[in-house]
C-alpha cells in the first residue's frame, strides 16, 4: 500500500472518533438545587419588604417580577430535595406564580403601603405552608417587611409592629401659604 493510502486511512481512523465527539450535545448543565433557588427567592423577598418600607416601590416591585420570573423557569427546573415530602411542590410552586408572586407586583405597583402589607402576609403564610409541609417549618418567612429572611431573631421573640407608612415629607404635602 503506498505511503499516502496509509496516511490517509489513518487520518480517517483517528478523525472519525473526533468528529463523533464534535457533533454530539454538550451534556446538560447541572440542575440547580431547589434549596439555592429558594435562597435566591428569599433574598429578593427580603429586599422587596425593605424597599417598600422605604417607599421604594419601583425597587419592590423589581423584586416581586425577580421573584415572579424564578417561579416561571428556575423553580421548575430544580432538583428537589432528597430528604423530606417532596410532591406537593411543584403543584404549590405553580399555585404561587400563579397568585401571590402577581398580588406583590401589583400591590408594589399601586405604590399603596397597605396592599403591599397584606400581599407581604399572604406570600410569607403561603412559603410558611409550603416549609411546614415540606418539613421544614424551622425555616420561617416573616409576615412583617423589612425583617431577615428567613428570621434569623431568636426563637420566641415577638414579631415587631408593621411599619409605620412613610408620609411625604411637610413642605410636600403642605399647600403652600401666601401672606
Amino acid at each position: 500500500m503506498p505511503r499516502t493510502t496509509t496516511t490517509a486511512a489513518l487520518l480517517v481512523l483517528v478523525s472519525l472518533p473526533l468528529t463523533a465527539a464534535c457533533s454530539r450535545e454538550p451534556p446538560p448543565a447541572p440542575r440547580q438545587s431547589l434549596g439555592n433557588v429558594m435562597a435566591e427567592v428569599a433574598r429578593r423577598f427580603e429586599l422587596a419588604g425593605k424597599a417598600a418600607n422605604a417607599n421604594r416601590f419601583e425597587l419592590a416591585e423589581f423584586e416581586a417580577g425577580e421573584i415572579e420570573e424564578l417561579f416561571e423557569s428556575d423553580v421548575p427546573n430544580a432538583e428537589l430535595p432528597k430528604e423530606g415530602p417532596t410532591a406537593h411542590i411543584p403543584a404549590t410552586a405553580k399555585a404561587f406564580l400563579e397568585t401571590n408572586a402577581p398580588d406583590l407586583k401589583k400591590a408594589a405597583a399601586a405604590h399603596d403601603e397597605a396592599a403591599f402589607a397584606a400581599a407581604f402576609q399572604r406570600t410569607s403564610a403561603a412559603c410558611n405552608g409550603c416549609h411546614k409541609a415540606s418539613d421544614k417549618a424551622f425555616i420561617e418567612v416573616p409576615s412583617v417587611p423589612g425583617m431577615s429572611v428567613p428570621r434569623v431573631d431568636p426563637v420566641g421573640v415577638p414579631l415587631p409592629p408593621a411599619p409605620v407608612p412613610a408620609s411625604p415629607p411637610a413642605s410636600a404635602s403642605a399647600p403652600a401659604r401666601s401672606h
